[in-house]
């Protein structure tokens, strides 16, 4: 029952969208850069080398982000809100903020 109700509240937020906290990190790196672990110089190198811009939230959970130009160089390595549509182990960003 408890897998049913989550389930369907990342279904709902996927609906509606979503606010994310967490880090951006990249794909080659992910959790290492997390909350609390930011690294910027390292995020900006590994996206320069075709790595992808993705958010880890507090709890370690990697999320993909659809749409990496809405990921300014700005952000990589810092804490941020993210406010978008998550699908399945994605988001498409609409809002990023620091």
């Amino acid at each position: 029952m408890k897998k049913l109700i989550l389930a369907m509240s990342i279904a709902a937020m996927g609906i509606y969208g979503a606010e994310l906290k967490g880090s951006i990190s990249d794909s080659g790196c992910g959790a290492k850069h997390g909350p609390g672990k930011e690294n910027a110089g390292c995020v900006k190198s590994c996206i320069g080398k075709g790595g992808s811009p993705v958010l880890v939230t507090a709890d370690g959970k990697v999320i993909k982000i659809h749409n990496a130009d809405a990921v300014g160089e700005k952000f990589y390595g810092k804490a941020v809100t993210i406010t978008g549509k998550i699908d399945g182990d994605s988001v498409h960003v609409e809002k990023i903020s620091e």
